[in-house]
């Protein structure tokens, strides 16, 4: 064989490969580039749920402080008016941005409330789903705080701080293990 038509073989197979290596190569850094971009935009949705959650979250709060018996019994028309201003909260930015089991909860304690309201007798669940909303809502805008208080004079803060900073205790393996008795 010619002497030219190798050369040219060989240079025609080197150049195939460089610019197979080279697409295969420009096609892994557009995916990781798309993937960063989907992380960077994920973020910043999440940042701005968050922002409107902590906009939105106190009035929810604040209708359902007419529920605390704190300032003595409450009344059926109390608890109609809960009912009126959760629903206008739940077609306002609250309702919007609220996760799926928050929005739950809020419906189910509109629903209590307005029940109480037109029959006159507290449904015997109301406070449970009082009590159900506002965890959610905490847990939506991570909020920790619900957790039982410890009121002895040991309790300080380091202590619960160091309580939280633990590591987690370590679990055995439970698994199937190999003919010489060692985990897989």
């Amino acid at each position: 064989m010619d002497e030219q038509v190798v050369a040219a073989a060989v240079s025609g197979l080197v150049a195939l490969v460089v610019g197979a290596g080279t697409g295969w190569l420009t096609w892994a850094q557009i995916r990781r580039e798309r993937e960063k971009w989907r992380t960077d935009l994920k973020t910043a949705w999440a940042l701005e749920v968050h922002k409107a959650r902590l906009a939105a979250y106190p009035r929810a709060f604040e209708v359902l402080r007419a529920l605390s018996t704190l300032d003595g019994a409450v009344a059926p028309e109390a608890a109609g008016e809960v009912a009126r201003e959760l629903n206008d909260w739940l077609y306002s930015a609250g309702g919007l941005c609220a996760d799926r089991t928050t929005r739950g909860a809020l419906l189910g304690l509109r629903a209590g409330c307005d029940a109480w309201r037109r029959t006159g007798e507290q449904p015997p669940d109301l406070y449970r789903w009082r009590d159900l909303t506002m965890v959610h809502l905490r847990r939506d805008l991570d909020v920790r705080g619900l957790e039982s208080y410890d009121f002895t004079p040991g309790a300080t803060l380091l202590r619960t701080l160091e309580e939280e900073l633990a590591p987690p205790p370590r679990r055995r393996f439970r698994g199937r293990r190999s003919a010489s008795g060692r985990p897989w």
